[in-house]
């Protein structure tokens, strides 16, 4: 089983327009509402995989209780940790079926004896899971020292317990995050450089952190950019990655779905090319759809054969 780890999901409300005009009241043909937050994303897509998982995190108030019913409609199995304050919601505004923009609400505030019932909970769950993802920002917690605890505790409990730790997320905590030595890291370009307050100009400088995120201790990190090629490291070996060509119809969870084909892909003991590959064209796949991580496998077979994976070293 693989475990998901949100620790701020998202109620998203959809709007569909035929054309949204700037300055004028404008009124949604349709719309929808989803599970958002990017583990839930991981488990949407592990679904489609047929990949057992379960997702967890927190969740609260009528938001809370509307996205697990959510959740339960889609069959995505779960064992999120209630708390006080409400979980946040989002409107995603799309044009002619196209993805425009979207607006978040703060994220809620979680309380220390809710992150104590969190870590055990999920504790029991890290000894039945293959794998461990945490995916995604974080909440507020009333105690910011919690935020770090969480990752602490559960990364080093994983590890102690042979388990698989991998991490996508970003915020102010990623540094930290990083010396925690999971084993396995994704991150967006924006992210990362946003995260970290630093700025890559060039190709070498990525190849440069790359190489410096191994020194630290983690054995796979990948650094990836949308559509356009990016890098990974594994093991000291590196790798240049090219996607294959798609018309992007909606880029949200592009990177959850390529650790969900990451996942996959290392989950069935594949080569590391091929769990490349797997990934950018799970990756490349959801961008080309409006729905977010439920590309079928077939798209993604389809995709296979155009990504370029190229040895470095």
């Amino acid at each position: 089983m693989i475990l998901t780890i949100t620790l701020n999901p998202l109620l998203e409300k959809v709007l569909y327009f035929e054309k949204v005009e700037r300055g004028k009241v404008n009124r949604a043909r349709n719309y929808k509402i989803n599970a958002g937050g990017k583990g839930i994303n991981v488990s949407r897509q592990l679904n489609k995989f047929k990949i057992e998982n379960l997702a967890t995190g927190f969740l609260g108030g009528e938001n809370g209780k509307r996205l697990k019913s959510i959740l339960y409609k889609e069959e995505i199995k779960n064992s999120f940790q209630t708390i006080s304050n409400e979980t946040r919601e989002g409107f995603v505004v799309a044009e002619d079926s196209k993805f425009l923009e979207s607006y978040f609400f703060p994220e809620p505030i979680v309380k220390s004896n809710e992150v104590d019932s969190f870590i055990d909970k999920t504790k029991k769950a890290i000894l039945n899971s293959e794998m461990v993802i945490f995916s995604g920002s974080s909440p507020r917690f009333e105690n910011p020292d919690d935020e770090l605890r969480i990752f602490s505790e559960l990364i080093s409990f994983a590890e102690e317990n042979d388990k698989y730790v991998l991490v996508d997320v970003y915020g102010s905590h990623l540094s930290e995050v990083l010396k925690l030595k999971p084993d396995i890291v994704h991150v967006n370009l924006d992210e990362f450089q946003s995260s970290m307050k630093l700025y890559l100009n060039t190709e070498e400088e990525v190849i440069k952190t790359i190489d410096e995120i191994y020194k630290l201790g983690i054995k796979i990190f990948i650094i990836t950019n949308g559509e356009k090629k990016f890098y990974a490291i594994n093991h000291g070996f590196k790798y240049e990655v090219i996607p294959p060509e798609v018309e992007t119809i909606n880029p949200t969870g592009s990177g959850d779905a390529f650790m969900a084909g990451f996942i996959y892909a290392l989950h069935h003991n594949l080569p590391f090319e091929e769990i490349l590959i797997w990934a950018t064209a799970s990756g490349a796949a959801n961008a080309s759809m409006m729905d977010v991580c439920s590309a079928e496998i077939e798209l993604i077979q389809s995709l296979k054969e155009k990504v370029i994976v190229k040895k470095l070293n």
